[in-house]
């Protein structure tokens, strides 16, 4: 209400025409916005305001989550280096200081950001965007209200916390992602809704401080899009470190008290009513398109997600593009960033980018989580003959050099030509290793051509040639 009035009242002061508006300054739009800008265009990006600048990824996702959860890492590791000689010992955490080198990081990526967008030339503006028609935007902020025209619009506003269907957020108790880096103290115990990527690494994150941790996850599988075997090996590491996995469970009761939160968990046959300090959501994020007025022009949705063509233009309009969250493509910022290079080639009319591509998934959990490629799902569903080879960790010098030799790697591969097709691995930097992958695949190798190569000795990445070669 208070935007609708605020449109009535403000002045419209004037208008300017770019070759192209994009809607957001998230990595999607950034990216965008700079590759357009750099082959030639007249470009204005668009956000909410100047704090908002590099999306969900830099200010509440993966930048401040992975800098929280590699100081976990390192804490839990002090044991390990103590047996090392290196007597450590860790007595206490300030969370404050945690807080304060992760925004001095936020901080210094930003700058990047915006020295990018200055060097580019890209024009940046303020305020809530909206369409008026296919070629024109409005943009309202507390100071005034303006319009812009242009041949192209991109929409890149990301995504926000999805809401769960009977828990509210309650202030610093009942909280989501977001949140958990504004905590003043650590929790004594801390409940998860949802088992999937966030709410793992979460988990984690709290178990390695020394919290009582639960996970509660409504499907049959922890990280439910992952391989099932390597989704049975993480709960069986996360049970090792204590940490307490609820699977087909569902949250009936979550009342908050003197005492903490009463939580009842109906896993069907039984149910267990427990207390908790908090009660952390994260059952995934949707689509955060509803100031942008696209009802005005019928923008089709689904499942509140923008439809797309092959080259990323929305239904019914040719200068119309919609990239990143916003779309049903995997909630990725690296896949974002493909989305945007895309998106670019196609209006700066240059050599466009596959649509079909193969892209890493990566889960920092403890142990890490990773895949590329086809899953063996996928392989039974389209018929294809294939074969499995796994190897263990166990079995590496450098992972036990690291302090963590658990997990394994996991390749599917085609019966005939042994063409590797897939590959997931949990584990010991298997964020970086499957990289590795990512090129075998895409150049389409096989077991032999890889069992030829000499990688080097004692690393991680000579499990690949042995698992290979074996």
């Amino acid at each position: 209400m208070f935007i609708a009035h605020h449109i009535q009242e403000v002045h419209i002061w004037r208008m300017n025409m770019y070759d192209v508006v994009v809607i957001g300054a998230g990595v999607a739009g950034c990216d965008v916005a700079n590759l357009l800008a750099k082959g030639g265009k007249s470009v204005c990006l668009i956000d909410k305001s100047e704090q908002n600048v590099g999306g969900t990824c830099l200010n509440e996702g993966c930048i401040p989550a992975k800098n929280f959860l590699e100081t976990a890492n390192w804490i839990k590791k002090s044991d390990y280096f103590k047996s090392c000689g290196a007597n450590i010992v860790v007595d206490n955490f300030d969370i404050d200081a945690l807080k304060s080198n992760t925004q001095n990081l936020i901080t210094l990526q930003k700058n990047g950001i915006f020295a990018t967008l200055k060097k580019n030339k890209v024009d940046i503006k303020y305020g809530v965007a909206s369409f008026i028609d296919k070629n024109s935007i409005q943009i309202v902020s507390q100071e005034n209200s303006e319009i812009l025209k242009a041949k192209d619009i991109v929409i890149s506003t990301g995504s926000t916390h999805r809401d769960h269907p009977t828990i509210s957020l309650y202030g610093d108790k009942i909280i989501s992602s977001k949140e958990v880096f504004e905590l003043k103290q650590i929790p004594k115990s801390i409940l998860i809704i949802g088992g999937g990527a966030i709410g793992c690494e979460f988990a984690t994150f709290f178990n390695a401080l020394g919290v009582d941790v639960d996970i509660s996850e409504f499907t049959p599988n922890l990280i439910p899009t992952e391989d099932i075997d390597i989704s049975k090996a993480l709960k069986r590491e996360l049970e090792k470190k204590s940490i307490n996995v609820y699977l087909n469970s569902n949250i009936t009761q979550c009342d908050i008290k003197n005492n903490g939160i009463d939580v009842t968990i109906d896993m069907g046959k039984k149910t267990e009513q427990k207390i908790y300090d908090k009660v952390l959501i994260s059952i995934g994020r949707v689509p955060n398109i509803k100031d942008l007025n696209l009802e005005k022009l019928n923008i089709k949705t689904k499942n509140d997600f923008i439809l797309v063509d092959d080259n990323l233009r929305v239904e019914k309009y040719e200068n119309i593009y919609a990239i990143g969250d916003t779309i049903p493509t995997a909630a990725l910022a690296h896949m974002a960033s493909y989305e945007a290079k895309r998106v670019a080639s196609v209006i700066l009319q240059k050599d466009t980018f596959v649509k079909d591509t193969i892209f890493p998934s990566v889960i920092f959990s403890t142990p890490q989580v990773a895949s590329v490629g086809k899953s063996e799902k996928e392989l039974k569903q389209n018929d294809i003959k294939y074969k499995v080879k796994k190897h263990f960790f166990k079995s590496s010098s450098k992972a036990k050099i690291k302090g963590d030799d658990s997990g394994y790697i996991k390749i599917v591969y085609d019966e005939v030509s042994e063409q590797i097709l897939g590959a997931s691995i949990i584990g010991n930097d298997s964020t970086e290793l499957i990289h590795q992958f990512l090129i075998i695949i895409n150049t389409q190798l096989t077991l032999s051509d890889i069992s030829k190569m000499i990688f080097a000795h004692p690393t991680l990445s000579e499990s690949i040639m042995e698992l290979t070669s074996s």
